[in-house]
């Protein structure tokens, strides 16, 4: 399930993986601008594990 997010628009929104991952890597520059490089390398690595995919199980 895709997390939820409260918009003020609307009741709720899913975000897709392609936005949450952007929005973790806006943070991560953010960081990273403000001298926090070791926390901005977590966001990265966090943005990237979003597509990782779980091995699928047999049928």
């Amino acid at each position: 399930m895709l997390p939820m997010i409260d918009t003020g628009i609307r009741q709720s929104t899913t975000l897709s993986p392609m936005t949450l991952s952007d929005r973790l890597i806006t943070l991560a520059k953010d960081a990273d601008t403000a001298g926090y490089a070791a926390t901005a390398e977590q966001l990265v690595q966090l943005a990237i594990t979003i597509f990782d995919e779980a091995p699928r199980r047999p049928d």
